[in-house]
């Protein structure tokens, strides 16, 4: 990735992420994109760091989060266990955003397919899907289950 490329992905998570002074954010980022994201949500606010989906209860002490974001990580094309258990880290309104790059060859739709079925699969409803260039976000929630 380039240092191009990877500002235009933090521009874009920014934005998508609309993290608010006074936010909770869980960064699932071995990037620099998580202390600006720190700098939105103010001293109000927190932004805790897991470098992996897998680890995010390590990092977090089983807390709720307004936000959770992963940036790039492959873990959200394959691992539907490990993206199922942030589930519980999730505050009831809470956005899940999964921001990832097409890589060579590869086009935007393919990206969002493959990390929305994860998803999916992994109990989250799917709330939009974001395009910016070669960049693909996908918002996700809880998925409720209605009886009645």
């Amino acid at each position: 990735m380039t240092e191009r490329s990877h500002i235009e992905g933090v521009e874009f998570l920014l934005d998508v992420l609309d993290a608010r002074p006074g936010t909770s954010v869980l960064a699932i980022d071995t990037g620099p994109a998580s202390a600006v994201v720190a700098e939105h949500v103010g001293p109000h606010g927190r932004v805790h760091v897991a470098p992996s989906a897998t680890r995010a209860y390590e990092f977090t002490r089983q807390e709720k989060f307004d936000r959770i974001y992963a940036l790039d990580v492959p873990e959200f094309h394959e691992d539907t266990a490990a993206v199922a258990a942030l589930a519980p880290l999730l505050a009831d309104d809470g956005q899940l955003w999964v921001i990832d790059e097409a890589g060579p060859g590869e086009d935007t739709g393919t990206v969002s397919m493959t990390v929305s079925t994860v998803l999916a699969q992994a109990g989250f409803a799917i709330v939009d899907i974001l395009e910016r260039g070669s960049r693909v976000a996908v918002w996700a929630a809880i998925g409720r289950r209605h009886h009645g």
